[in-house]
């Protein structure tokens, strides 16, 4: 139920987000996106699932940088920010603000914001400005003769008509008291000032100027002063243009970006949120249900399981059981999705540690083959990893046939086979996702589908990693990958991880060979967390 609640939960937050929300895989296929980005492509989720997205959409850099960059800032920093053109399902370019960041080790999360009308309207300023400069040479532009007391001597169409006026209508205006904005004219005075002293032949200034209709122009004036045969202040000679389409421009630009940032903003915010609640909703429904579980295991070693109250009491065991299963997988993915795994490697006998994952998962008599390694892993997350795969195969494929030792230089193999009915080949791209599960097993096998997830996570923290292989019998063989431990004879420093080792960032966990404290919830008397 709460996993239920919980994809729920994710589901509503990501689609009341108008601004395209696209999950995509470290190749760049489309994983997942929500309802903003069907209507800003015009592809339905289905038709651009697996698809590469800068493929799907024709991506082009707007303002410079390559695909290569771009990949490789993710790698780099953990995000990329950029503006880009995407081609739509009707053809139609779109140009969005792109914020794009590793969502997890194997996936990217993209948010897309469309900006194409600030966009165009940006073009559009600067193909004005393009025209404005041709026009100036060929043809009057704003300008006007200024006296010394700010009367406007003389003004051309073009600067009368940027102001809704003719040019006798604003001829003998002055240009302080009736034009000018009232913020304005300190700096404007100081300007002119330095002209009349000589300390500047002109200036240019951003100001604002009263159109007729009673609004505020944006515009820049280029003011130069000219003077007498005796070198005396006569009056300037003003030249204007109207940039108010640019500072509309930067205005929508402004808007989007801080729109955008205000969204992302929200998302990480109800991220955080919805896994504090599934942490404190884990922890809290634990304390209870360990009580339940240890009650019911009493009642049921003191009745006959033959009787009615003795089924009854196993019914409740076994429920609560699974209950506390899936509390525990619910814990480990809030665990591994914050990065509080912190994995203390050791130096471990293999064989030996194999040896206890078959005792604790009840099934002995399961071979272990080849010669035994010494690996460097933290105990309980190996333990984990083996008794969650050893569930898998009990679940899926009637029970593990074997487990392998295969030593590889400095790497060890740990092979888990199983002669079952295989993984289905539709399936094992998402084998290991969370919450992923077959649907020829979803009705008849129980599960949280986070088993896997969870081995696989552990196994990179420790600077490991896990694959499926189909097993060359029939069945399944999950290949387990970790670093080979030192011999006992080598120094401290000989048990850190080599410097071409995965970064702590390539992993939910931060390994670290060594001491340390470790911050995986581990209960006592049980595994670390439930098998799959």
């Amino acid at each position: 139920m709460q996993t239920l609640e919980r994809t729920d939960l994710e589901r509503r937050v990501l689609e009341i987000i108008p601004s395209a929300v696209i999950v995509r895989d470290l190749a760049g296929r489309i994983l997942w996106w929500n309802g903003g980005a069907e209507r800003l492509y015009g592809w339905t989720a289905d038709a651009a699932h697996g698809h590469v997205t800068h493929r799907l959409f024709s991506t082009a850099f707007v303002d410079g940088g390559t695909l290569a960059e771009q990949t490789a800032a993710l790698e780099r920093d953990g995000h990329w920010d950029g503006t880009v053109q995407h081609l739509t399902a009707t053809g139609r370019l779109v140009t969005v603000l792109s914020r794009q960041v590793v969502h997890r080790p194997d996936q990217i999360l993209e948010i897309n914001t469309d900006v194409t009308a600030a966009r165009a309207a940006q073009e559009a300023l600067a193909l004005n400005e393009q025209r404005f400069r041709a026009q100036f040479l060929e043809s009057p532009v704003g300008q006007a003769i200024r006296a010394l007391d700010g009367t406007l001597i003389a003004v051309n169409r073009a600067l009368a008509g940027m102001l809704g006026r003719r040019p006798e209508e604003v001829a003998g205006r002055n240009v302080d008291d009736e034009i000018l904005h009232p913020d304005v004219r300190p700096v404007m005075h100081q300007e002119v000032a330095r002209l009349f002293a000589g300390e500047a032949d002109s200036y240019t200034h951003e100001a604002q100027m009263r159109h007729a209709d009673g609004h505020w122009v944006d515009v820049e004036a280029t003011v130069s002063l000219v003077r007498t045969a005796e070198q005396r202040p006569r009056h300037l000679i003003v030249v204007v243009s109207d940039i108010s389409a640019r500072r509309a421009a930067e205005r929508a630009r402004d808007q989007a970006a801080a729109a955008l940032a205000g969204r992302n903003a929200e998302l990480e915010a109800a991220d955080r949120f919805k896994l504090d609640m599934i942490g404190m909703l884990g922890h809290e429904i634990n304390n209870p249900l360990q009580s339940i579980i240890g009650y019911t295991d009493l009642l049921a070693a003191e009745m006959d399981p033959g009787t009615p109250h003795g089924r009854l009491i196993g019914i409740v065991n076994r429920q609560a059981e699974r209950l506390d299963e899936i509390v525990r997988e619910v814990l480990a993915m809030v665990s591994l999705d914050t990065g509080d795994i912190e994995a203390v490697r050791e130096r471990l006998s293999l064989r030996a540690e194999l040896a206890r994952a078959l005792e604790a998962a009840d099934q002995r008599d399961v071979p272990i083959l080849g010669p035994d390694a010494s690996v460097l892993f933290h105990p309980a997350h190996l333990q984990q990893v083996v008794v969650n795969l050893l569930s898998n195969a009990a679940k899926y494929a009637g029970g593990a046939s074997a487990l392998r030792i295969e030593p590889a230089g400095d790497r060890v193999r740990l092979r888990v086979e199983d002669h079952g009915p295989g993984v289905p080949a539709e399936f094992r791209p998402r084998l290991f996702e969370r919450l992923a599960r077959a649907d020829q097993t979803a009705g008849t096998v129980r599960g949280t589908g986070l088993g896997l997830y969870i081995v696989r996570s552990l196994a990179q923290a420790n600077h490991g990693d896990v694959r499926h292989e189909p097993h060359p019998d029939g069945g399944s063989v999950f290949v387990v990958e970790a670093d080979t431990a030192p011999s006992a004879a080598a120094p401290p420093s000989a048990t850190a991880p080599p410097p071409s080792a995965a970064p702590p960032s390539a992993a939910p966990g931060r390994a670290v060979a060594g001491g340390g404290c470790q911050k995986t919830i581990v209960q006592p008397s049980r595994a670390p967390w439930s098998a799959v």
